[in-house]
């Protein structure tokens, strides 16, 4: 018996009411692959509000639907390419027989070609709307209007820290990634935080984050030099990174390490 594999996508609010959902779907071709093969169910902090769980369905339908094309594409591949084959074939030895004309070849080719793609994105529409298609649109759509939200503990703690971090400043922050303290943030789940963290760490570049992280461990145990701390400073300065999503990662990631 296949195992089932279960998938978890978190909601989270931003300070000015934005919603953040993390999940696993960074294309169409993903977005496939999970629903097809796992059970999947949502958790937030503060309970979101309805349109934003609409809109955030009907971003999975149009993914939807630009899955099921690739599907169809993939599956009839053959059949149409066999097919617009023989409408090549056919119409040009029509016309070599047909039609004389001072250069040969030239019209034959060209009404060939022209017909076989006629016939090849024809059949290509026409599957979109076939009723394999149909059945396989509404068994994706089906899975996506199942996924039912709950209300987490350890998300609404992240969903605080999120907010407090949009609230600090730089230098509040860049004081807090540096010298933690006492780590209140409580892991209950490991495997809730560690799908949280794999989401969180798709939005930054692994190799700066990698490099970042060398840069705490070394400041957090005293190790660090003044240049590390300035590196660090700067690095935050530059805004090609959301600093507090990178306060909430690091974070989490601490307390994480510690209950592994």
């Amino acid at each position: 018996m296949e195992h089932k594999q279960f998938i978890t996508i978190f909601h989270l609010y931003r300070k000015d009411g934005t919603a953040l959902f993390l999940h696993p779907f960074d294309n169409f071709d993903r977005l496939q692959e999970v629903l097809g093969k796992t059970e999947i169910h949502g958790k937030y902090g503060n309970e979101p509000r309805v349109e934003s769980l609409t809109l955030f369905r009907n971003d999975l339908y149009r993914m939807i639907e630009s899955a099921v094309k690739s599907w169809v594409a993939e599956k009839k591949f053959i059949p149409r390419f066999l097919v617009s084959t023989g409408v090549f074939l056919v119409l040009y030895f029509v016309l070599s027989f047909a039609i004389r004309d001072p250069i040969p070849m030239i019209d034959e080719i060209a009404v060939g070609l022209g017909g076989a793609l006629i016939m090849y994105f024809y059949l290509s529409k026409r599957g979109q709307s076939s009723r394999l298609a149909s059945e396989y649109r509404v068994t994706l759509r089906s899975k996506v209007d199942k996924i039912i939200f709950e209300q987490d503990d350890f998300i609404q703690e992240v969903e605080k820290i999120l907010q407090e971090s949009e609230e600090d400043s730089k230098d509040i922050i860049l004081k807090k990634l540096v010298e933690p303290g006492e780590d209140t943030l409580t892991i209950r789940e490991k495997e809730e935080a560690w799908e949280l963290l794999g989401y969180l760490e798709k939005r930054f570049k692994k190799k700066d984050i990698k490099q970042q992280e060398k840069i705490l461990l070394r400041l957090s145990k005293g190790s660090g030099q003044e240049k590390d701390y300035e590196q660090l400073s700067r690095w935050l300065e530059t805004r090609k990174i959301d600093i507090p999503l990178f306060a909430v990662y690091t974070r989490v990631k601490r307390s994480y390490e510690k209950v592994r």
